[in-house]
């Protein structure tokens, strides 16, 4: 009789007392705005009853009246290098700590150009710089370049600027660890990187992944690719689990044992098995992107190492040696799925292609059962954001064109050696034949070596003349205390004066460097020729504070903050969390949450509640508030926003 009882009262308590399911109660303030814009739209279904529409306007009201702006007060800090008694063909530098004319120091430099000091660490990446917070020249960093010319003939001694007197400089450019990956039996070799290196361009950051060129019989093109790297090893799932990397979706749709003659799904993923491929498992595999895109293959893993492939030694070591096909082979090859992005660019009239990333990857490790006899899969993933190329470009097509037109150029500018040989027997010297064993390189790749000796040794990792270890001069070596050739090989960004620039001899002038990122106060324009002093000049850069208040409110229409179920976009889920009102029955959206049992409740059953989801699509998170009838959902809805909007 107690237990009944106390059913009883959970039973009525469930009742009159709505309550929420979730990884948190209520969702915060970044679930509806973020920064100037409202994050979160609401979503209704398609057959939505009109106490649902009511519903969803008042939250649509209360939202769009807690909107606010921010309000900007900006306060400016001034950089300056003031150098004097300049003569023609001059060439100054200024970095964040020195001014130098014609390679002497004169004065210190601009604290606001950007420079990496570095310590950035992961299992493959050390220290780029050395964390000192002292500017030191071989650490990433922004340079500016001005040389003093007179375009006038005959010389009217007065300054002007020709083309490529002015220069804007990112230099010591590191390019991040790559992993290899194989994507066929013999076939093509792809760079897919760890990490990315952020450098910082006119004030955005790029985070670096990868170089290269371009090359064809009239021109090369250099080009940097950038974006974020998603990386996700050893990633389990079984049938029908559906996971979210960066921009893609995976889902694991059937497991082919070799046990049996098909897949246990419908006729789209019948496969008879070769009967010659003993232990091998076929995953079905879809994978689609934010835009809806989707893409439905076969890949094919743990068939024996025997008889993996002729070229055994590139099957992957992870996996069962695993092979892919689009259609069922029965041809040996590597696993990995690759989606690419391309950047093209139109040369004599014909689109050619100047760069190639891949933007996705998964690539099968195994298939075992589970404890409840499930059969799992396992994958490594890898995925790419936020991701583009910085290019050159002629002064035809410039990359900058205010207040004067600029080229981007890409060139490898700096070099340094260390030692030539390896010290065999650890005395400290060279011999001459220590200094003839010779260390390979693979062409292309800087800290891939591999050292010939007859002598079966110990192979170390030398962190180079530097001493830190993940820089351009790492080497592998027979001992990592002592030193041996290496060239150490930095690229540098140049954004470089397309125009010339005929200047009066009047003072004060104005120059403007590329965007207006610094400036040039010429404060005595004529040389010493003609009145005895020289050139003097400022250079200087601005950069800002901002102090934020939030107390400005911002008008929206309340109405473009809902839309139907069936108008909701792949981009809307990319860019914005999900206010979901109603139930499975009359809602889209909460219907396919239900059905993947991503959602735990049993909507057309509710008296009424609400569920917080973090990371739903693409690292969104949606809110369902709903119930049986649109009185049950009304009354969850009117619980929520005084708990949300007090």
């Amino acid at each position: 009789m107690r237990k009944g009882l106390i059913l009883l009262s959970i039973i009525v308590f469930s009742i009159f007392f709505p309550f929420n399911i979730g990884a948190s109660s209520v969702p915060g303030d970044d679930f509806f705005f973020d920064g100037d814009n409202v994050k979160a739209i609401i979503v209704v279904g398609e057959t939505a009853t009109s106490s649902d529409i009511i519903s969803a306007s008042k939250l649509a009201f209360l939202i769009a009246n807690r909107h606010t702006g921010r309000i900007e007060n900006t306060i400016y800090e001034e950089y300056k290098v003031s150098l004097k008694n300049l003569n023609a063909n001059d060439v100054i530098r200024i970095d964040p700590a020195n001014a130098s004319v014609n390679s002497i120091k004169v004065a210190n430099g601009l604290k606001s150009l950007w420079w990496d000091d570095g310590y950035k660490y992961s299992s493959f990446l050390y220290p780029y710089g050395d964390g000192d917070k002292v500017f030191d020249y071989n650490e990433t960093h922004e340079e500016i370049f001005i040389k003093l010319s007179d375009t006038e003939a005959p010389d009217d001694y007065c300054l002007d600027f020709n083309m490529s007197d002015i220069i804007y400089r990112v230099a010591y450019i590191h390019t991040p660890f790559q992993r290899k990956v194989f994507a066929g039996c013999g076939g093509p070799l792809y760079d897919v990187p760890y990490n990315s290196y952020k450098i910082r361009l006119f004030d955005k950051e790029y985070p670096i992944i990868n170089n290269g060129v371009y090359r064809s019989k009239d021109q090369n093109i250099s080009y940097f690719i950038y974006g974020i790297p998603i990386y996700s090893p050893d990633t389990i799932f079984k049938v029908g689990d559906t996971r979210v990397f960066g921009w893609y979706t995976v889902t694991l749709l059937d497991i082919h044992s070799p046990t049996t003659e098909e897949t246990s799904k419908d006729d789209k993923f019948k496969v008879k098995s070769g009967g010659s491929f003993s232990g091998e498992y076929k995953v079905y595999l879809r994978v689609s992107d934010f835009t809806g895109k989707s893409n439905d293959f076969i890949m094919v893993m743990d068939a024996n190492s025997s008889r993996c492939c002729t070229c055994v030694g590139l099957c992957d070591p992870k996996g069962g040696y695993g092979s892919f096909t689009t259609v069922p082979t029965r041809q040996y090859e590597n696993d990995p799925y690759f989606i690419f992005e391309r950047g093209t660019r139109v040369i004599n009239d014909v689109e050619e292609t100047i760069w190639t990333v891949p933007v996705f990857y998964i690539d099968g490790i195994k298939v075992f059962e589970g404890a409840d006899k499930s059969m799992l899969a396992e994958f490594d993933v890898y995925s790419l954001k936020d991701y583009g190329a910085i290019e050159e470009t002629p002064c035809c097509m410039p990359f900058v064109t205010y207040p004067n037109d600029y080229n981007l150029t890409i060139s490898n500018l700096w070099e340094d050696m260390i030692a030539l040989g390896v010290d065999i027997n650890g005395d400290g010297n060279l011999s001459p034949e220590e200094q003839q064993i010779p260390v390979f390189e693979t062409p292309g790749e800087e800290c891939n070596a591999s050292i010939k000796f007859p002598v079966s040794l110990p192979v170390y990792i030398n962190p180079g003349k530097d001493g830190r270890y993940g820089t351009c001069d790492d080497f592998l070596d027979l001992n990592p205390l002592h030193p041996r050739f290496k060239k150490c090989n930095y690229d540098t960004i140049d954004v470089i004066l397309c125009d010339k620039i005929d200047l009066t001899c009047c003072d004060p002038q104005v120059l403007y460097g590329p965007k207006n990122y610094f400036k040039i106060d010429i404060l005595d324009s004529n040389y010493k020729q003609k009145d005895g002093d020289g050139i003097e000049l400022e250079v200087s850069q601005k950069k800002s504070k901002l102090y934020l208040f939030y107390d400005s409110t911002v008008k929206v229409e309340p109405a473009s903050l809902i839309k139907r179920d069936i108008d909701v976009t792949g981009a809307d889920k990319v860019m914005r969390n999900l206010i979901l009102i109603g139930n499975e029955n009359n809602n889209l959206i909460i219907k396919d949450l239900y059905d993947a049992d991503v959602s735990k409740v049993v909507w057309s059953r509710s008296f009424g509640q609400w569920e917080y989801l973090r990371n739903v699509f693409y690292e969104n998170s949606v809110l369902i508030v709903g119930g049986r009838n649109g009185e049950a959902t009304n009354n969850a809805l009117e619980d929520l926003m005084k708990l949300l909007f007090v």
